[in-house]
C-alpha cells in the first residue's frame, strides 16, 4: 500500500494538491469508477477540474457525489452543472445540529484503488489554494490492509451510499428548485463564505497587536529511529494471507508480462518500483528476497523460474536494456545516413541520443560504462584526437559545457586557432550551438567570427500566447503548431532541450516555473 501526504496553500510552489489529484486521476486509464464526498461544494472548484471531470463522466461505468447542503454553503450554479451534465449526485440536508462535514475522493480500477481523505472541499480553495492536508491511500484490489479499509467506509456509509438515510435525496430539477426556495441554496456570488472569512480575517488581524515570540519555545517533534522495514536485512514473514494471496499475485505477474514482452524476455520480467499496481511490485520484492534467503516455497519457484523470473539486481538490468535499445537506435541512425556528431542535442525518433553519449562519457571519467562507450565508438568510428571542424566543434561545445569554472579568453584563443576559419563547415544546428553555450557559460552576447547571432529571445510572445484565454482555453504553455504558429518551434526547444530553456528561466515566477514543470519543461 501506498500511503502519501498530501499537503498544499504554505508554500508558493506547490503541486502536491488534492486538485492536481483528482484530475491526474479522473484521467488515469486505469480507474472505472468514482465516489466522491463534499461538505461545500462550488463551480470554482468544479471549473478547475472541469475537463478532466466531464471526460470521466462519459468514460467511468460509475461516477458519483455526496455533497452537503447547509444555507449558502453549496452554490447554485454547482448542483445545476452536475444536474446539466447527467453526473449521479445525492444530497445530504438536514433540520438537526449537524452537518455533512467528510470530503472523501475514492477511485477505483482494473489493478489500483485511490481513497483521498482529508480537508479538500470541492471548491477551488478547497483543491488548490488554502492552506489543507489530506491522505491518499493508493493500494491493489488484492491488498488486504486497504480491503479493509473500503469494507469500513462502505459499510460506515452505507445508509447513505444506498439511498436509505432520511437526509439523503437525488438531486434533481425539481430538488434543486425547492432547496432554493427554501434558502438553502443561493447563486454562487452569494455563497461566499471563504471570501468573506478572508476579509473579516484580515479586519480582525489588523487588530491584533504585534507580539515578538520566541521561536525555541515551539514544540519540536523528535525523529524516530527508521523503520527496520527500511533495514536491508529484513526478511518479511511469510504469512497465510500472504500464501492465500499468492496466486492471485502470480497471474498478475504473468499479464504484466506479456504487458511488456517487447522489451525482452529478461526484461519483461522486472517490474519496476513506480508500476501502476504498487502491491504486484512489493509481491515481486519479496520473491527476491525469500529466493536470496533460501525460503521461497519450492512450488513457487518453480512456477517462477518457468516464467523466467529474473532474481538478479533488477536496477542493472533496466540500465542494461536502456543502453541496449539505444545503441540499436544509433546504429539505425548510422545505417539511415544520419549527421550524428556529437552534439548534446541530436535527437533520432525522439529519443535524445545525444544527451545520453554526454552522459556515457561522462560516466566514463568515473570509470563506468566503459563497455557502453567502446560499443558506441564501434558505431560511430569517433576518435578524440579527430581534427574534422564537426568534431573540433562538439569537444568544444562539450568541454565548455563540462568545466566548472571556465577560463574565457582561454576557449576565445582555442575557438580562433580551431575553429573561426573552419565555420562554413559546421552545420548550421552546431553553430547555433557554439553562441548559445556561450551565452549560457559567459552570459555574453558575443557572436563569433561569422557565426549568427544568438536565437531572439520571445519571452514575452510565449507569455502572451499563455494568457491569451481566447486562443489558449486550457492555459497552457505548449500547444500545437496550427494554434501556435511559427512560436511553436522555439518553444518546443526549450521543452527539449535544457540549456535552451536555461537561457530564458530567469524571466518566469515560481507559479510560472511550476506550471512550466508540470508541463514538461526542464527547470
Amino acid at each position: 500500500m501506498r500511503v502519501e501526504f498530501l499537503g498544499h496553500g504554505l508554500h508558493t510552489d506547490h503541486t502536491n494538491t488534492v486538485g492536481h489529484y483528482m484530475i491526474d486521476s479522473l484521467k488515469n486509464e486505469d480507474y472505472y469508477s468514482f465516489v466522491g464526498f463534499s461538505a461545500f461544494t462550488k463551480m470554482s472548484g468544479i471549473n478547475r477540474i472541469k475537463k478532466e471531470l466531464l471526460q470521466a463522466s462519459k468514460k467511468f461505468k460509475s461516477l458519483k457525489f455526496y455533497l452537503g447542503i447547509v444555507p449558502k454553503g453549496t452554490s447554485r450554479e454547482a448542483l445545476q452543472f452536475l444536474i446539466d451534465n447527467n453526473i449521479d449526485t445525492w444530497i445530504f440536508c438536514t433540520k438537526d445540529q449537524i452537518m455533512f462535514h467528510p470530503k472523501i475522493y475514492f477511485f477505483q480500477g482494473k489493478h489500483n484503488y485511490r481513497f483521498i481523505t482529508g480537508s479538500s472541499n470541492l471548491t477551488s480553495f478547497g483543491l488548490f489554494d488554502n492552506i489543507e492536508a489530506s491522505t491518499l491511500f493508493e493500494f491493489s484490489k488484492n491488498n488486504q490492509q486497504g480491503k479493509k479499509l473500503v469494507r469500513q467506509f462502505e459499510e460506515y456509509f452505507e445508509p447513505i451510499l444506498n439511498g436509505e438515510d432520511k437526509n439523503v435525496q437525488k438531486l434533481t430539477t425539481e430538488v434543486l428548485v425547492d432547496l432554493e426556495q427554501s434558502g438553502f441554496i443561493w447563486p454562487e456570488s452569494k455563497t461566499n463564505a471563504e471570501y468573506e472569512f478572508v476579509k473579516s480575517n484580515k479586519k480582525a488581524f489588523a487588530k491584533r497587536k504585534k507580539l515578538k515570540f520566541d521561536k525555541n519555545s515551539l514544540g519540536k517533534i523528535e525523529s524516530k529511529p527508521a523503520s527496520y522495514n527500511n533495514d536491508s536485512d529484513y526478511i518479511p514473514a511469510i504469512t497465510q494471507e500472504y500464501l492465500n494471496s499468492w496466486p492471485d499475485f502470480f497471474e498478475l505477474f504473468k499479464e504484466f508480462k506479456k504487458e511488456n514482452l517487447d522489451k525482452g524476455e529478461k526484461y519483461s520480467v522486472t517490474v519496476p518500483s513506480d508500476y501502476k499496481n504498487p502491491s504486484l511490485y512489493n509481491w515481486y520484492l519479496k520473491q527476491k528476497i525469500y529466493y536470496k534467503n533460501k525460503i521461497l516455497p519450492e512450488d513457487h519457484e518453480e512456477q517462477l523460474k518457468r516464467e523466467h523470473f529474473y532474481f538478479g539486481d533488477a536496477h542493472k538490468l533496466w540500465q542494461e536494456w536502456k543502453d541496449d535499445t539505444k545503441l540499436k537506435l544509433l546504429q539505425e541512425a548510422v545505417d539511415e545516413g544520419e549527421n550524428i556528431g556529437l552534439s548534446q542535442r541530436y535527437e533520432y525518433k525522439g529519443v535524445r541520443l545525444g544527451t545520453w553519449i554526454q552522459g556515457v562519457k561522462k560516466a566514463n571519467k568515473s570509470g563506468k560504462k566503459l563497455d557502453v562507450m567502446e560499443k558506441i565508438n564501434e558505431i560511430l568510428d569517433l576518435s578524440s584526437k579527430s581534427r574534422t571542424p564537426l568534431d573540433t566543434a562538439t569537444r568544444f561545445i562539450n568541454d565548455l559545457l563540462e568545466r566548472e569554472n571556465p577560463n574565457k579568453a582561454n576557449f576565445q584563443n582555442r575557438f580562433n586557432s580551431a575553429l573561426r576559419d573552419r565555420i562554413d563547415e559546421l552545420p548550421d544546428e552546431i553553430q547555433q550551438d557554439i553562441v548559445d553555450v556561450w551565452f549560457l557559460v559567459f552570459e555574453e552576447e558575443r557572436p563569433l567570427g561569422r557565426i549568427r547571432t544568438r536565437q531572439k529571445d520571445r519571452t514575452d510572445e510565449w507569455k502572451a500566447f499563455r494568457y491569451n484565454k481566447s486562443l489558449n482555453p486550457e492555459e497552457i504553455w505548449f500547444s500545437t503548431y496550427s494554434i501556435m504558429g511559427d512560436l511553436y518551434s522555439w518553444v518546443r526547444q526549450k521543452r527539449e532541450v535544457k540549456s535552451r530553456m536555461d537561457l530564458v528561466k530567469k524571466n518566469f515566477n515560481e507559479k510560472e516555473k511550476s506550471e512550466l514543470r508540470r508541463e514538461g519543461f526542464p527547470i
